[in-house]
């Protein structure tokens, strides 16, 4: 079996796995409020980085309930709460040790300052993530230098970060007390407290702005 075609199978099981976690756990909020979610150097954030409010997202490209909030949540956040100042968002891809491959572009496009821009060209084209080759193509249409992306995917330069995100996010799980059958993705921690699942709009809305006066 080639190395493309093993990375097929590897992306329509986590896409088939994330479905069957997610339709039984579907927007849980959890009131624990452990002391988790902490920023660290190299972290991708969207907004400004003194903004009182932090969300961590632990995510999947090929995950329906995080594209529901890219598409549906996000743009109200960052009209709403994002520009204002008042909410950051760090951007963590979480894919299981040795599955990793779209962490590890993501962080290549990163090399290049074209990160937001190669992240949301993931999302809009999520169906049609299915080798490496669609990944570079994916890169050199957003504007990154096809070779440089290339040679960064296949020195596997950022395999131990990608693996490091994915044990922070247990760590995090871990520490909010979270159930090991309901550490998946979208999972958010706004400024420690713990939210699994896809939620609406308003009840993100909720939770920030009772950060905001806390």
């Amino acid at each position: 079996m080639n190395k493309k075609t093993y990375i097929i199978i590897i992306i329509i099981l986590l896409v088939i796995i994330g479905f069957l976690v997610y339709n039984q756990f579907f927007g849980k909020k959890q009131t624990n409020n452990s002391n988790v979610g902490t920023i660290f150097k190299g972290d991708l954030i969207i907004g400004n980085e003194k903004a009182p409010v932090t969300i961590i997202e632990y995510y999947s490209y090929l995950c329906g309930h995080c594209k529901t909030f890219e598409d549906e949540v996000l743009p109200k956040l960052t009209e709403n709460y994002i520009i204002a100042g008042k909410v950051k968002l760090v951007l963590r891809p979480f894919f299981l040790p040795g599955y990793n491959v779209l962490s590890q572009a993501v962080l290549c496009s990163n090399d290049q300052d074209k990160f937001l821009e190669y992240h949301n060209h993931l999302f809009a084209n999520n169906d049609k993530i299915d080798s490496i080759n669609a990944l570079e193509t994916f890169a050199e249409t957003v504007g990154i230098n096809k070779e440089k992306f290339s040679k960064c995917l296949e020195s596997e330069k950022y395999k131990s970060k990608a693996e490091e995100l994915y044990n922070q996010g247990i760590a995090d799980f871990k520490k909010a007390n979270i159930p090991s059958n309901q550490q998946g993705t979208p999972s958010f921690f706004i400024n420690g407290e713990a939210v699994i699942g896809a939620m609406p709009y308003a009840d993100f809305m909720k939770i920030i702005e009772e950060k905001l006066v806390n």
